[in-house]
């Protein structure tokens, strides 16, 4: 049975299940109770149907009275994937997959206070393909003073820490990126003035090649390529122009050649001259 032919709350008990077999090895029915909500005999139907349709994958143990993941295993319902586990980790009880917790911690870093008012209507114009004006505090030393201006925003952008609409400044003329942050205010909705088609840099991508930093040792250089998964010690990349600066930044490669400790910076960019002029060509 495919998952498309599943009720969307048995599809979500199943890939619960899977998720809790692969990672954390075991399941019984206290675990979907517990995070469903569900009876007793709600969740032994569902670990019952799973089952039938992948014996392979779970094991009833009579001992422990839990179901044991097999090394048979294959999913159905998720995909194994790493990153999704360990931010999982980091969520809230009740926004995790996972109905146990595992001992984590992460760097809290401050965040970003965004208007939601303002929020909603970027999400509005993007939506709709309008334009909006938005009191705007630059950073740039001729803009001391927050200003209003009119913008048509096609995208929101994250770098991981922060996050900025794409769009087009109607007093500049050009597309940039706007720090959603910095967006004091919004008012007046407009017409368009660009569409997400106009942004040559947005639809344009540049190949990052990333290779091991030359000065590790060989053994260190091995180990780098196996943690960024590369093929012959090489890595490519595609990013949007727009977002090259970022990659650069996020990654501290504009200051790689800065550094002491070839450790601080173990990837670098193999085409750096070719990077660079798509860097200024993008943010001009």
């Amino acid at each position: 049975m495919a998952s498309t032919e599943l009720k969307w709350a048995t599809e979500q008990r199943f890939q619960f299940i899977e998720y809790q077999a692969f990672w954390l090895g075991s399941l019984n029915r206290v675990d979907l109770t517990s995070h469903f909500g569900i009876s007793v005999p709600q969740a032994s139907k569902d670990i019952a149907a799973y089952q039938s349709l992948y014996p392979q994958n779970i094991k009833y143990d009579h001992s422990e009275k839990r179901y044991f993941v097999t090394k048979e295993f294959a999913p159905h319902f998720i995909e194994l994937k790493p990153d999704v586990f360990l931010h999982g980790l980091l969520r809230e009880a009740d926004d995790s997959q996972t109905s146990v917790l595992l001992p984590t911690e992460g760097i809290r870093i401050p965040k970003r206070l965004i208007d939601p008012l303002v929020l909603q209507r970027l999400n509005e114009c993007i939506a709709n393909n309008q334009s909006v004006e938005i009191h705007y505090q630059s950073m740039s030393p001729g803009k001391p003073d927050a200003l209003w201006r009119r913008i048509t925003p096609h995208s929101f952008v994250t770098d991981g820490l922060r996050w900025h609409t794409r769009a087009y400044c109607h007093i500049d003329q050009k597309f940039k990126d706007f720090l959603l942050s910095r967006c004091l205010g919004s008012r007046e909705p407009g017409a368009s003035a660009a569409s997400v088609h106009d942004d040559i840099y947005w639809n344009k991508s540049f190949e990052i090649r990333l290779v091991p930093n030359p000065a590790l040792s060989a053994s260190q250089k091995k180990v780098v390529a196996t943690d960024y998964g590369m093929r012959d010690a090489r890595l490519t990349v595609s990013t949007r122009m727009a977002m090259l600066y970022y990659f650069e930044k996020r990654l501290r490669l504009d200051v790689a050649h800065l550094m002491d400790d070839p450790g601080e910076c173990p990837v670098i960019i193999e085409n750096k001259s070719a990077f660079d002029a798509a860097v200024k060509e993008a943010t001009k």
